[in-house]
């Protein structure tokens, strides 16, 4: 954050935005993947995706979702959470219609 526009916050404060944001990211970060996914099951078509790409986000995530419980992170097991589901549609799409 720029010194001179956040000057009146306090450190605490800038903690809080910067909570804020990463809890909407969370969220939102997985749900670029979402016309990966509508691509696959409404073209059936699965050219050009990965399995192994896929298969090793999703397989990768499980270490940052285990990460982010033991250390109690909220947002990040929350994006864990989703990335794990949409890599899951994504691998079993490109099961299903390769």
């Amino acid at each position: 954050m720029s010194l001179h526009l956040y000057k009146h916050l306090t450190r605490k404060q800038e903690i809080t935005i910067v909570d804020h944001l990463m809890s909407g990211a969370a969220i939102i970060h997985p749900l670029t993947a979402l016309p990966q996914v509508y691509s696959i099951y409404t073209t059936h078509d699965v050219s050009g995706v990965s399995l192994w790409t896929w298969f090793g986000f999703m397989m990768l995530g499980l270490i940052f979702l285990a990460y982010g419980i033991l250390h109690k992170i909220k947002p990040f097991i929350i994006t864990q959470i989703i990335w794990f589901v949409i890599d899951f549609l994504i691998v079993t799409g490109l099961l299903l219609y390769r």
